[in-house]
């Protein structure tokens, strides 16, 4: 690749992180994460 095409990749996955984190506030506003997920258990068990 060249660097005019490393600079328009770069470009569109900076636009495409952007959409992302604005999708991710879209979502934590309609459904917050929950306090347990939040907290690391005390019983010592692990999600899978």
């Amino acid at each position: 690749m060249t660097d005019p095409d490393d600079l328009k990749l770069k470009t569109e996955i900076d636009e495409i992180m952007k959409s992302v984190d604005s999708i991710m506030m879209k979502v934590e506003t309609v459904m917050p994460p929950k306090q347990e997920e939040a907290q690391p258990q005390s019983d010592g068990s692990t999600c899978s």
